[in-house]
Parts: structure tokens; sequence; C-alpha cells
């Protein structure tokens, strides 16, 4: 019987972060996720009494783990080395500098050391765990490749992640985040024990009482272990849970426990995941709030009326991740509050029909030009463009909105605007160079001239970012192009 057993990682955690899960003695599952932006959380499983804790305060994602003495153990991730007190559950001491980064081996050796490598590294660390301080570096041995037993591959299996116990278990793939099989056969008659499909990916095994308990590499995108249950017969004397059976209903309700108290003091973001809108697609009346886009994107049309529009929309913090809606039509829309990273705010070739932006903008970039690789769809979006100018309805509203905004190309009649962070520079404005004599000191605001001079825009939007580290030479910057009369003083 195969089961989920829950690990309190939240819905909205971000995907495609990958991390090991690793078995520390006999007692205690180790695995770590990313919540919100970047907090590192390590789950710490007891498999006595099936509840989970939480441990913050550790950098990096778990690789390894050695158990140390007195309830703590050593915690290796991809950005150091640290000791966790597993009954306080709290980090002790850390390690961060001298070991590199990205190593993912800990090992113990018998003079009171651990030795730190990366598998891609030629040398490794040597640290004395009683200081947690590197005692010397040294050159590694050289990395010894195990291939698979030809009872393993007969079994189907490509990629053996434990022998022992009586059985061999291993992933059916090469690349641990592929799709894959776990396979568990005996080593005495090479029978299959279980065959389980782990939709997102492999990355360990480990005996857990009478059963096995695999793990993927994207824990907030799996957000449970997989338990295959009764793979060695009735569970050893004494052992608390009686079963694995026992552990995965306990720890799946400590790990919803967890998860609704957090979310009383956090409510959880909605996010959704790699969704396409298509030619013709048009999403209406929709309120929503902690809302986070990751994967998505728009598709190009090849009529005007085809192209995926979203219309009578209100989002309170908005958040996209590697995300592009560019090419679409966005029609009396408000956002209150929205955050791009990693690229995602760059938004070319929309059509903005009475949009509204408020509160705090972080990393948006409006541009009229669609940037298609297609020559013929640049040229069509370019058309669209050209039409909506015909109609003087307005099409953005900023006089409620600070922080990394950037507007190009859609003309200042459009926009209504906020005189105190923004200003308007026309095309006639800088025929004559004299904005050249303005020093702009930090502020970048001073690109967008440049822009404005080699395009055929009739005007740019400087807009100061009050929060950034220049929002000072921003401000100076617009006053001195006002003073001069480049700046229209509205």
């Amino acid at each position: 019987m195969v089961r989920a057993l829950r690990a309190p990682v939240p819905e909205d955690a971000p995907h495609h972060i990958p991390t090991s899960t690793v078995l520390l003695g006999s007692s205690v599952l180790l695995t770590s996720w990313v919540e919100g932006r970047a907090a590192t959380r390590l789950g710490v499983l007891d498999l006595r009494t099936g509840r989970w804790s939480v441990v913050s305060g550790v950098r990096g994602m778990l690789r390894a783990a050695q158990p140390g003495i007195d309830g703590h153990a050593l915690v290796l991730t991809d950005q150091g080395l640290w000791e966790i007190d597993l009954v306080a559950l709290s980090v002790t001491r850390s390690l961060r500098t001298k070991i590199g980064k990205g190593n993912d081996e800990l090992r113990a050796e018998s003079d009171g050391t651990v030795v730190v490598a990366g598998s891609a590294s030629t040398m490794e660390s040597v640290v004395d765990s009683s200081t947690l301080t590197v005692v010397r570096r040294r050159r590694r041995a050289p990395l010894r490749l195990t291939l698979p037993t030809a009872a393993a591959r007969r079994a189907g299996i490509v990629r053996v992640l434990h022998e022992g116990s009586g059985v061999l278990a291993g992933g059916t793939a090469t690349r641990e985040a592929a799709p894959q099989r776990l396979l568990v056969v005996s080593l005495e008659d090479n029978t299959e024990i279980a065959s389980v499909e782990q939709p997102t990916g492999l990355s360990s095994v480990h005996v857990v009482h009478d059963g096995i308990v695999a793990a993927a590499p994207d824990l907030g995108r799996s957000r449970s272990l997989t338990a295959v249950l009764g793979v060695f017969g009735p569970p050893p004397p004494g052992t608390v849970p009686g079963a694995l059976d026992d552990l995965v209903v306990a720890a799946t309700a400590s790990a919803e426990s967890l998860l609704t108290r957090a979310s009383r003091r956090k409510p959880v973001r909605t996010v959704h995941r790699d969704h396409r809108l298509e030619p013709g697609a048009h999403l209406h009346d929709l309120r929503a709030e902690r809302l986070t886009l990751d994967g998505c994107s728009v598709a190009r049309a090849a009529e005007a009326d085809s192209r995926p529009t979203i219309s009578r929309a209100h989002v309170t913090d908005l958040e996209l991740q590697a995300s592009t809606l560019s090419g679409a039509v966005f029609e009396d829309v408000t956002v209150d509050g929205l955050r791009a990273v990693h690229g995602s705010g760059f938004l070319f070739g929309c059509e903005l029909r009475r949009v509204t932006l408020r509160g705090r903008v972080r990393g948006l970039v409006l541009a009229t030009g669609l940037d298609d690789p297609d020559p013929a769809t640049e040229a069509l979006y370019a058309r669209w463009h050209q039409e909506r100018l015909a109609d003087p309805e307005w099409m953005l509203d900023l006089t409620e909105a600070t922080g990394d905004l950037t507007i190009r190309g859609y003309p200042a009649r459009f926009v209504r605007r906020n005189p105190e962070l923004q200003a308007v520079v026309t095309a006639e404005a800088v025929a004559d160079d004299a904005w050249r004599s303005v020093d702009p000191g930090r502020s970048a605001l001073r690109v967008a001239l440049h822009e404005l001079v080699r395009s055929g825009w009739e005007d740019v939007i400087l807009v100061a970012d009050p929060h950034g580290a220049h929002a000072d030479d921003d401000l100076r910057y617009i006053r001195d192009l006002r003073d001069l009369g480049v700046a229209s003083p509205d």
C-alpha cells in the first residue's frame, strides 16, 4: 500500500528549488523547502511520534546531515554548515566561510571531524565538529562511480537509492527531477515488491519502520513524501508508532495543524502556475488578494478581436514570477500593489484601457513594442497600437502608484499622473540637447531621455521611485529638468 505522508509545506511554496531529504539515525527525518519569497524552512519529523517541527534561521536548502551529541545535529546546506539543537529547534552555530558554496557532501571522520565537500569540487574542507572551525583544506580523492548491478538493471532500476534489509530500491530515470517510478525489489529472488509512480521525481529512499519513505527533489511542488507500507512485514517490537501506517496518520495530522496555525498569522497566497491564455480567451469580473502568477503566459493572436483579454478585475497584492503577460488586453483593471521578480515585470505590446495602478509597484516595465522575434507579428501589434491611439479613452492611472515603474511609448496624454513623482518630457523638448547639461547624479531616469531621442515617441514619462536607493537624485533630476523647461511642470 502507498500513502502520502504530508509535510508542513504551504500551498504557495515556490517550486523548482531542489532539496535533499535525510534520515538522521533511526528517529529523525530532515527535509527543507522555501516559504514566501526566500525564507528557508528546515522540517524535522520525529519518527517515534510522527510530530513535525519547523526550524527557521537556516539559509540554503538541505544537502546532507550528520547526528551530533546531546540532541544536536550538523546540517549542511548549499550555503553553509549549521549546528541545530533538535530539542530547542534552533540554530546554535554556523560556518559559512572557508568551506565554499554549493557543497552537497558531509561525512564524519573518526577523529571528531567532519568533511565538507561538493560533488563537482576538487577540494574538500575538514571541520572540527566541536568548534565548527575549518582545520584544513585538502584535495579530494577521485570520485567513484557506482553503476547499477545486473539485478538492478534487470528490474529496471537505473539509480540505486537503497540496498539492504533484503531489498533493492531506486528510480527508473537518471535525473532526479524527471518523472519516473520508484521500484522496490527483493534481493533474494528479484521479485518486485512495489512500483510507485513519482511524477515530481525521486531523490532519496529511506527505510522507516516496516516500510519505505521516498522523497522528491522539489518538496515545494510535491508537498508530501511517499510512504510504501509493509515492505518488511511486521514492525520491530517496541517501535512507536507501531508501523509506518501509524506514522503517516500522525505526521499528516501534525503537518495540517502547523499549516492551520501558520495561515492564521499570514494568509496563504493564491498561486496560479503554468497557465497560458490562448487566442480568444477572456477573463472577466475577477477579484483576488495575495495572488501569484508563476509560469503564466499569453499567446499571440492573429486578429485584434481574438487577443487574450482581462477585464473588470481588481487584484490586491499581485506577484509575477517567471511569467510574461505581453500582448494581452487589459480593460477596467485595478492592481493595488505589484511585485515582479526575475524579469517578469516586462509587459510588452499590451493594450491598456482604464488600467489603474495603486500602492507600491516593484519591477514593472510597460512598453508599447511587442519585441516579438517574428517581424510580421511585431508589425501586426504595432498597427493595433496605432489604431488604439485614435481612441481618446485614457489608458493608465498612476496617481496613487509609487515605486520602480517604467513607461515606454505610451503617450502622456493617455496617462493620469502624480506630478510630485512623475514628469513628462516631450520629443520637442529634447531636440536641442539642452537636457544633456543636467547632471542626473545616480538617477537612472536619464536613460529614458536617451531612448526618447532615438525613438519616434511623442514623449516619455519620468517616474521617480521614492522607495529606491537613489530617490533624492530622481527627484532632484526631475526638478532640474523642470527648472530648465525640459520637463513639463504638471
